[in-house]
């Protein structure tokens, strides 16, 4: 069986890339060598990087069809102490072949933006490529993207609205599914999404708003193929809107969601299509001049076509609050209590209760700093991953510090500082993870 956590060189690939220490275990190769080495691509990425670097006075002056085009290049070096988030009380030599969890890994990301008025109408989109290159868990090489492209168009003075598509393609995060891990072969996640929405100013005081979108969301892992969702849905909202532009209202929503390679309900019972309903208040008001808050509360209803002992009804709510006390200084603090998809992995259906508080700081004008601190609790309610487990509860704790650098208009450098620790009702699924990052980018 090939090793899990490396990816298989032959004698001719390690003679080319240069020397490797060889099979330290059964399961990885490790290497000192660079991630691009053997790769003319991401060779060519880098020369390039470095090459605009030397151009970037140039660059910041003219910019591409007048601001409308922008290209960019971004480098990332990350080094995380818990790559695969194994429990603390689980031996990691028995789960990798190695006594150390932790990588360095780099990301190149090139892409571009645009932003392209005509008329009254607005394009707005952009494309980013992501190649990552771990030093020793080489399975975990990946190349990556994320686009989107959004029409924003008007029609008159009362109408207006959205058209959009965005795709990613990006592995599924490892806390929170190891599928395919013993295998070798990491899980892969490609997910689309298209909407359309609509505002009509029926007054100057009543606003309505509709909504549609469909997302398709496909894995990679054959094994997993049946965890592959279709989620289409569509809303109603109306608002009454004050002269401050302070507004309150109700909004009405209804998704339905399915399994496509879904096998016999017998065969696999917690796999099974839905229909939920959602209804809920939302306002948005200016407190002070310094203070804004906006909040949506309401009740949501999902109810299966077979498993009726999985329906599920209860109150939702998310709060934000958003004070601005001098021009440097911004705090915003969130408490949600809502459905949620697990990071993006939609065909789990948890309830995510927690908090949030997110302070920024400008220190200078090209020098600023943020926090973010975020406690909640996770019910998985409906898992497909999870056929032998009634159920599941992980309280995560997250901190974040983030400092970001920009001494052009061009440039930007920017430095991550994260832990996070993760208790749980499922055995071994406590983790406890510290990482930092160091990324620049460049556009132009």
């Amino acid at each position: 069986m090939p090793a899990p956590y490396a990816r298989q060189r032959s004698p001719v690939e390690l003679t080319a890339t240069g020397d490797c220490r060889g099979a330290v275990s059964n399961r990885y190769l490790e290497c000192d060598l660079p991630s691009y080495v053997g790769n003319p691509a991401l060779r060519w990425l880098r020369a390039l990087f470095v090459s605009a670097a030397v151009l970037m006075p140039v660059t910041d002056a003219a910019a591409l069809w007048d601001d409308k085009l922008e290209l960019f290049i971004a480098e990332s070096v990350t080094y995380d102490d818990n790559v695969f988030r194994i429990s603390s009380r689980a031996d990691p030599v028995a789960a990798l072949g190695t006594p150390s969890k932790g990588d360095t890994y780099t990301t190149t990301s090139p892409g571009f933006n645009f932003d392209i008025p005509l008329s009254r109408q607005r394009f707005v989109g952009g494309v980013k490529w992501n190649y990552t290159r771990y030093n020793r868990f080489t399975v975990l090489d990946f190349d990556g993207h994320e686009g989107r492209a959004v029409w924003r168009w008007q029609a008159g003075n009362d109408l207006s609205g959205q058209v959009g598509y965005s795709e990613t393609l990006a592995l599924e995060s490892l806390a929170n599914s190891r599928a395919g891990v013993l295998t070798g072969t990491p899980n892969s996640l490609e997910t689309q999404r298209a909407f359309f929405d609509a505002t009509y100013e029926a007054t100057p005081r009543w606003r309505l708003r509709g909504e549609a979108s469909r997302l398709d969301q496909d894995n990679s892992l054959a094994a997993r193929k049946v965890n592959n969702i279709i989620i289409e849905g569509g809303g109603l909202a109306v608002s009454y809107v004050t002269p401050a532009k302070n507004q309150v209202g109700l909004g009405a929503r209804v998704e339905e969601g399915r399994y496509p390679n879904r096998p016999d309900l017998a065969a696999n019972p917690f796999v099974d299509a839905y229909r939920q309903h959602n209804v809920d208040v939302i306002a948005d008001y200016t407190i002070t001049a310094h203070s804004r808050v906006n909040a949506r509360a309401g009740w949501v209803s999902r109810s299966y076509e077979q498993l009726s002992q999985s329906d599920f009804q209860e109150g939702t709510y998310r709060f934000t609050y958003e004070w601005q006390p001098t021009a440097k200084l911004g705090v915003s603090a969130i408490a949600r209590r809502e459905i949620s998809p697990l990071d993006d992995t939609y065909s789990s259906f948890v309830l995510l209760t927690g908090v949030a508080l997110n302070p920024t700081l400008r220190l200078t004008e090209k020098i600023s700093a943020a926090v973010n601190l975020d406690y909640s609790s996770r019910d998985y309610l409906v898992d497909p991953s999870l056929l032998v487990v009634p159920s599941r509860t992980d309280w995560v704790r997250t901190a974040a510090l983030k400092f970001s650098y920009r001494p052009l208009r061009s440039l930007t450098v920017e430095m991550t500082l994260l832990y996070q620790t993760r208790s749980s009702t499922f055995p071994l699924a406590d983790y406890e993870d510290t990482a930092a990052n160091l990324g620049v980018r460049l556009g132009f």
